[in-house]
């Protein structure tokens, strides 16, 4: 026997009501605790991708710094070629404006040779 009487001894509906909570709240907490679990398991994963995403990212981050590179040594290349490719067309244009001239005064001494000849 208890020394002590319990609630639902005087009142019957107070310990079924409050065993009920206790039950509730048990299986409410043990569902509680396996999505926890579930939901730490899925961080472990996400963390787990995060550090490979991270890692990926930096290999493409130097491997653009890389390209960068490349691209400006290219690009001054380019620019030095466009400079000397400006100089040979000033260079040719001179050169084909004094062909036409010699062309010319060829020309007239052609003529000036048929005259003496006929002449």
């Amino acid at each position: 026997m208890r020394a002590v009487p319990r609630l639902c001894e005087f009142y019957p509906g107070i310990c079924l009501t409050t065993e009920e909570k206790a039950r509730k709240n048990l299986s409410q907490g043990k569902k509680n605790l396996s999505r926890g679990k579930k939901s730490l398991s899925q961080g472990k994963k996400n963390l787990s991708r995060g550090k490979k995403n991270l890692s990926q990212g930096k290999k493409n981050l130097s491997q653009g710094k890389k390209n960068l590179s490349r691209g400006k040594k290219n690009l001054s290349q380019g620019k030095k070629n466009l400079s000397q490719g400006k100089k040979n067309l000033s260079r040719g244009k001179k050169t084909l404006s004094q062909g036409k001239k010699n062309l010319s005064q060829g020309k007239k001494n052609l003529s000036r040779g048929k005259k003496d000849l006929s002449g």
